[in-house]
């Protein structure tokens, strides 16, 4: 055996029987169960038998032809085993469960017919059509039809007839159920995404333990990415690839409580399946890193302790109630308007079925009356309250100047009701008012409409400051982002000579509402407005200012329709709301080092890059960064936010302002976070602005510890 090149079965296991012979007070070969067509299906056991340990199970070659993963587990087998006596505790303390080749058949079968066979060799109706063993467990089996399986013999999915139909399948089950160690660890190995992935796989709502198994996926990366450079994405199994109901990750963590259970996908995105040989110990040394790395991880309960517990298991109830009329006009039959399409949105943004065309924002056609303004309802509601409008030009400019006629006298800021902009302006100027020594009040701008754009920047006026930028309400619709914004900036202000340094060694920049013209437009006429009020053809149907930077503009991800919701403008910093952005960030020379814009709805923090598929060059770090940030909301208020980056998690966004103070501007640290809540929508109640203020406070505090912690490898940054 070496690590040279890919080896048959009959060395791996003629491997595994010499260690059992060389290292007999360790090491254990059992066979745990027989193929479908009668091979061995072994497993090596290694342990210094303390009744005391924990167990670890690692398993390859679930589909036959990753190769590259059973010459990782023999690894990681020989290497444990030959250093058992100088390795650290925290490996030597657990029982290793490792079976090299749970798919015998189908390895063998891809070593002498079929290089890219990925099934076992189970036979069903008159020919061999195998099963994906990696589709047949029970947790989640079935799940959302054809999706996440298939019923189909032939299709490479196919998820067998039952749960444990294969033998394979069954040999695992039974010796993890039945081993008398409980498993703390299932580390299942995959090729060839470069992926460290968790449940679920079968749906995409996280998982009761998302916060824990992220923590540890995090600390796998960063110990591969400090090994070889290698950059492993990190996430649940939907979120990073696509559904897969009835995974042996799934099952290990539902069914057979592990709590630390993962899939990772080996190299390599460029040789795909067929890695070449001189990779393989490459690959092996980063993956004995990230093993090492996780094995510290679970052995400190003090990290973990205010985490979710081990022991909680949640499994989802699905709202079937949740029906939203979607309503759009077409402007050829004015007369008729009761096009109407209802849709289930229990597990995405209405957002996200937009852009992929999946339902129509609004049917614009080519002889549509000039200076209409067609406009999009979103209500929960039936089709009897929902009022349908169009406003000519003429009538919207009354409409808006009577607005400006109307505007009340401010009334004091809080955070139990959402507040109109001029409450939000003046609750600066009040701040910049009692506080004169470390608040200032600036407008770095005008909207289309002339309002003003105001930020307000808290500083203790030492020139050694790095700069935090912080805005919101870039849609206009997403009310609770100002309000949020606003409650940060004051607890900052009012609590500034005992906040930690961490907090007072950085000049602040608060713009609550960079879309002013939209949030009113949103208070006054359509709450569920989302972009500016940018005039196109005659019409105001307004541009998505996070589709307006120039970093991607104009991919995937936004529209060149003005009526799409994500109108992404004629071209990039078309707007003035992004110009003044731009300019303040990447021409004002102020030393910024954290950008923070808050949205919603989804729960969710999310990092360069939303446009394309590739990761960026500092992923490891704003995965780390964000962590700590979800693990800060999780201990204030419960609330599990996913992480990761938008095409992951949400969807595709070209042309964002995250992406461009990250790729342009070069801000090292560039977050996205989508607030409360999947329940409400954009609706969030009152009751909750102060909850989720005071969670997002708690995850900016913790961000600006991680960011000082770090700081001495802020050098390293590699901007693309």
């Amino acid at each position: 055996m070496d690590w040279k090149r890919f080896h048959k079965l009959d060395v791996i296991y003629s491997f595994m029987d010499e260690l059992e012979k060389d290292f007999p007070a360790i090491c254990t070969v059992y066979v745990i169960g027989k193929s479908v067509e009668g091979r061995d299906i072994k497993m090596i056991k290694i342990s210094n038998s303390n009744a005391s340990n924990d167990a670890v199970w690692l398993d390859g070659s679930i589909h036959s032809r990753e190769w590259i993963t059973t010459a990782v587990v023999t690894y990681l087998a020989d290497f444990i085993v030959r250093n058992f006596q100088k390795i650290s505790t925290s490996i030597t303390n657990k029982d290793w469960y490792i079976v090299p080749v749970l798919n015998p058949d189908g390895y063998v079968y891809t070593h002498t017919r079929d290089r890219m066979w990925r099934k076992n060799r189970g036979r069903h109706g008159d020919e061999s059509v195998g099963v994906d063993l990696n589709r047949n467990f029970s947790f989640g089996w079935g799940n959302n039809g054809e999706e996440g399986s298939s019923e189909v013999p032939n299709n490479v999915f196919y998820r067998g007839p039952a749960p444990f139909s294969e033998p394979e399948s069954t040999a695992v089950r039974d010796t993890v159920v039945s081993a008398p160690t409980p498993f703390k660890v299932f580390l299942s190995f995959h090729s060839y995404y470069e992926l460290i992935i968790f449940p679920w796989g079968y749906k995409t709502d996280p998982c009761p333990d998302y916060l824990r198994l992220l923590e540890g996926g995090a600390i796998m990366a960063r110990a591969i990415y400090e090994n070889s450079g290698i950059i492993y994405k990190v996430g649940s199994t939907k979120d990073l690839t696509y559904y897969a109901c009835g995974t042996s990750t799934d099952w290990s963590y539902a069914i057979a409580k592990i709590p630390y259970s993962y899939m990772i996908e080996l190299r390599s995105k460029k040789y795909k399946f067929k890695l070449p040989k001189e990779q393989i110990i490459e690959t092996c040394y980063e993956i004995w890193a990230a093993v090492q790395a996780l094995m510290k991880f679970v052995d400190q309960p003090t990290q973990n302790t205010k985490t979710q517990s081990n022991n909680l298991y949640k499994y989802p109830t699905i709202d079937m109630n949740c029906l939203y009329n979607y309503i759009y006009i077409d402007e050829d039959n004015r007369g008729n308007q009761t096009d109407t399409d209802f849709i289930n949105d229990t597990d995405q943004h209405l957002d996200d079925k937009i852009i992929n065309n999946e339902i129509k924002c609004v049917s614009s056609k080519s002889n549509a009356k000039e200076g209409m303004i067609p406009k999009v309802y979103v209500k929960e509601a039936t089709l009897e309250e929902i009022r349908l409008k169009t406003i000519d030009k003429n009538e919207y400019e009354k409409w808006n100047k009577g607005v400006e006629q109307k505007v009340e006298k401010p009334k004091r800021m809080n955070w139990k009701e959402y507040h109109r902009l001029s409450v939000i302006h003046s609750f600066l100027d009040d701040l910049e008012y009692d506080y004169p020594s470390i608040c200032t009040v600036g407008v770095i701008g005008s909207s289309l409409e002339g309002r003003n754009l105001k930020i307000l920047k808290v500083s203790n006026s030492d020139a050694s400051n790095a700069a935090v930028w912080m805005d919101a309400g870039i849609h206009a619709r997403e009310w609770i982002a100002p309000a949020v914004a606003t409650y940060i900036s004051d607890h900052i202000v009012r609590n500034f000579s005992t906040l930690p340094s961490s907090i007072t060694n950085k000049d602040w920049y608060f713009h609550p509402v960079v879309n002013p013209d939209g949030y009113e437009y949103s208070h006054t006429v359509d709450r569920m407005w989302r972009k500016n009020r940018a005039w196109h053809a005659g019409r105001c149907v307004g541009v998505d200012l996070n589709r307006n930077f120039s970093y991607g503009w104009g991919g995937k991800g936004s529209s060149e329709n003005p009526t799409n919701a994500f109108y992404r403008g004629p071209k990039p910093f078309s707007e003035p709301e992004s110009c003044a952005l731009r300019d303040i960030l990447s021409e004002s020379g102020i030393p910024f080092k954290v950008y923070i814009t808050l949205h919603s709805y989804g729960q969710v923090i999310l990092f360069p890059f939303a446009y394309r598929d590739e990761l960026c060059p500092d992923y490891v770090r704003l995965l780390e960064g964000a962590t700590v940030m979800s693990k800060a909301i999780y201990e204030t208020s419960g609330n599990t936010y996913k992480v990761g980056i938008s095409r992951d998690v949400m969807y595709g966004a070209a042309g964002t302002s995250n992406d461009w103070s990250y790729g342009r501007a070069h801000i090292p640290y560039c977050y996205l976070i989508e607030l409360r809540s999947k329940k409400h929508r954009f609706k969030l109640p009152e009751e909750e602005i102060e909850e989720t203020a005071r969670e997002i406070l708690n995850c900016i505090k913790a961000l600006m510890e991680f960011v000082d912690q770090n700081s001495v490898k802020d050098n390293k940054f590699s901007y693309p």
